[in-house]
């Protein structure tokens, strides 16, 4: 037995079941696009593999041993031989209050693991939510909650660029509105982590005034934010200001050699910025520059290995923007070609996590043999 992974283009779920079917399946993970929903791929999963935790989400492409793909289902199976035991939790209400239902998906698995003493060598988390929602309020919970020590790794979910409806599903149940965790007490040893590409520049300024709740910063070093970020980066003004812009110059936290990136998504009344994830006041944040995403690929890979020699397979999750630029430069085949030596899925995310809530970073689990 081993970790197996298939995808398909069109909706041949016989044909990608019977590509991950395997004796004694304990959880199998999907990512599917949008338009898959009709055929219900949470209850076709489920009835594949009824004694299998079987979780999965809406995506922007996917990613695969056999090929990147822009549309259809990527998948994968783990057996008995690299996981013990499955725990998994869907909760409902995100987009009203994440941190509610982070805390009850907290108390449920808690009780199904029989508010044993867990050690994050051994127990591996993954979380996928919808990706309309402030996923950051749940990973906080998670990274905060004494006694739950694991490590929490995943994305949020997507829906081709359109951010009205992405969806969740564990076993029979699927939802527009919700966040579902697996957790796998794993056989096998397997590591973690998050990768950022961009490179802090000498730039670098105070956030003086934000709204966290609404991921909107208001001032800069005590001017007007989108005019002193436009200025920042040799733009004559906020109106000028583009979804380009904010891909190709996001902000980030810079701690020692690890960033936090921090995208902008949207000018707000010609004043503000809105991102994809909250920033506190008083934090010192670098304008970013683009760095090579494939070197820095290749370099990602041989890092784990250093932590992990034997890596048989993995789970990616990549930034949207991330996908974006890998389209622009024409590179999607090049960075699935880092990866295709392992057995591998991932899909293109509303957001990366891994302890925090990222953006344009890319979050990832490697097995181990």
């Amino acid at each position: 037995m081993s970790i197996k992974v298939a995808a398909r283009q069109s909706w041949d779920i016989d044909g990608l079941i019977k590509e991950i079917a395997q004796p004694d399946v304990k959880a199998v993970i999907y990512f599917f696009s949008i338009e898959m929903e009709r055929f219900e791929p949470h209850k076709a999963f489920k009835r594949a593999f009824p004694r299998a935790a079987c979780v999965g989400a809406s995506m922007v492409g996917g990613w695969c041993t056999s090929g990147a793909i822009e549309k259809g289902v990527v998948a994968m199976s783990l057996s008995s031989d690299e996981v013990a035991e499955t725990f998994v939790t869907l909760q409902e209400g995100v987009k009203r209050d994440p941190a509610l239902v982070a805390q009850k998906m907290i108390e449920e698995l808690k009780r199904k693991l029989g508010y044993r003493n867990i050690h994050p060598n051994s127990y591996l988390g993954i979380v996928l939510f919808d990706g309309l929602c402030r996923g950051e309020e749940i990973v906080k919970r998670f990274t905060y909650e004494k006694g739950f020590n694991l490590n929490l790794v995943g994305g949020a979910a997507a829906d081709e660029v359109q951010f009205v409806k992405t969806l969740v599903s564990a076993d029979e149940k699927c939802s527009d509105d919700g966040a579902v965790v697996l957790v796998m007490k794993m056989k096998i040893p397997f590591y973690c982590n998050h990768y950022v590409h961009y490179i802090p520049t000498a730039d670098s300024f105070v956030i003086t005034k934000a709204d966290p709740s609404k991921r909107i910063v208001w001032e800069i070093e005590g001017q007007n934010a989108a005019e002193y970020y436009a200025k920042a980066i040799g733009v004559s003004g906020p109106d000028k200001l583009t979804p380009s812009h904010f891909a190709k110059r996001p902000v980030g936290i810079v701690i020692g050699d690890t960033v936090y990136v921090r995208s902008e998504s949207r000018v707000i009344d010609g004043k503000g910025l809105e991102f994809f994830c909250f920033i506190d006041e008083s934090t010192r944040v670098h304008i970013l520059r683009r760095g090579d995403i494939i070197a820095h690929a290749r370099k990602t890979l041989e890092d784990v290995q250093r932590y992990l020699p034997n890596i048989q397979g993995a789970m990616l999750f990549n930034c949207l923007f991330r996908y974006l630029e890998l389209q622009e430069l024409k590179k999607i085949p090049d960075f699935n070609r880092v990866f295709e030596k392992l057995s591998f899925i991932g899909f293109n995310t509303y957001g990366e996590e891994y302890f925090t809530h990222h953006n344009q970073t890319l979050t990832a689990v490697f097995f181990g043999g």
